[in-house]
């Protein structure tokens, strides 16, 4: 079983801050991601999208800044939680709902969603591991079968995403998360 508390504890500033930046200027920042440094390897000019999910049991707006690629027409993320013996709290929430809402840079979408399965998952795969390498590793350290999620954009939205005080970053290392959102 992974373990990655610790992962998540050391990376909790860095994501909360990365959110903030995104946010606070509507994409201008945030958007590219040097990953160069992270633990596998990464691309210095990996891009990240905002995902905007609703607690599942809260009922409370999340937000996630991920890692993402195109595929064809649509965007690609995984839910990876670092190779953690379960999923993440997101794809938890996206999975109770039929669209989610993306961030890109500056535009919003509403985007129904999809877990790739079969052949597409056998071509998204590889491309995803060749985007991000870490994302093998993460793989050998559980026993699940790490999500690849297609996000299909539908409607821009006008309406800005907001940091605020009820507003939560979907991920294990912000303490409000820990009611199981």
């Amino acid at each position: 079983m992974a373990n990655v508390d610790g992962f998540f504890a050391e990376m909790a500033a860095e994501i909360n801050e990365h959110l903030q930046t995104y946010i606070k200027t509507d994409g201008k920042e945030g958007y590219y991601r040097d990953l160069s440094g992270a633990p596998g390897g990464g691309d210095p000019k990996s891009v990240t999208l905002i995902l905007r999910t609703r607690g599942r049991k809260s009922g409370e707006i999340r937000l996630t800044p991920l890692l993402y690629n195109h595929w064809k027409d649509e965007f690609v993320i995984v839910a990876s939680k670092a190779g953690a013996d379960e999923h993440p709290a997101w794809f938890l929430n996206m999975t109770a709902a039929k669209a989610v809402d993306v961030q890109i840079k500056d535009r919003r979408y509403r985007c129904t969603w999809r877990v790739s399965e079969g052949s597409e998952r056998a071509k998204i795969w590889p491309f995803m591991v060749d985007y991000y390498p870490p994302f093998h590793a993460y793989q050998a350290r559980t026993q699940r079968e790490i999500p690849v999620v297609v996000l299909t954009p539908g409607e821009e939205i006008e309406e800005k995403f907001e940091l605020s005080a009820s507003t939560g970053v979907d991920a294990p290392s912000d303490p409000r998360m820990a009611r199981g959102t």
